[in-house]
């Protein structure tokens, strides 16, 4: 391929796949505590029990809040995974139809190979160009798409990190 590397669509999805395993799992325990805190409540009285009962119930409801974190940003690294991978195999497409009209994709751009190509023709340049053109078209077309996920993708991800500082900080008080 002459494009530049484009990322890992297997490794991306993997990543995700993790962690929305790890998020069910946050999201598990963080049930098993808050239950566990209602049912200790009745006959656990005193000033102590009532700050750890707090405490406790402040841990649950932030393990709930960073799996539904980690579940979001699992899924967006799946998505993008799938828009990645559709966007390497368009761009291996085009790559391949500029090969038959003896043209090279290198880096975004469609241009004639090296070497002698085509005929002293003028009506056969216009039609050449045209179809170079409606190629490189098609090559900025996928290019931009995949800069759109990406942003995407980096938009989601940085929500994420939003949503899990705040637990942070909510658990460091």
């Amino acid at each position: 391929m002459t494009t530049p590397l484009l990322g890992d669509p297997a490794s991306m999805s993997a990543l995700g796949a993790s962690l929305r395993r790890t998020a069910g799992h946050l999201a598990a325990d963080g049930e098993a505590l808050a239950g566990a805190v209602t049912g200790a409540t009745p006959g656990w009285p005193g000033p102590r029990s009532v700050r750890l009962r707090r405490r406790t119930s402040t841990t649950a409801e932030q393990t709930t809040a960073v799996a539904s974190a980690l579940d979001e940003v699992g899924r967006s690294l799946q998505t993008a995974a799938t828009d990645l991978a559709a966007a390497i195999a368009r761009l291996r497409e085009l790559e391949d139809a500029a090969a038959t009209m003896g043209l090279e994709v290198r880096e975004g751009a469609v241009t004639r190979g090296w070497g002698i190509t085509g005929v002293a023709d003028a009506a056969a340049a216009r039609e050449e160009d045209g179809r170079r053109h409606r190629l490189q078209e098609q090559v900025h077309q996928t290019i931009t798409a995949l800069g759109r996920h990406r942003a995407r993708l980096a938009k989601d991800l940085a929500r994420g990190q939003g949503l899990l500082a705040r637990a942070a900080d909510e658990l460091r008080r």
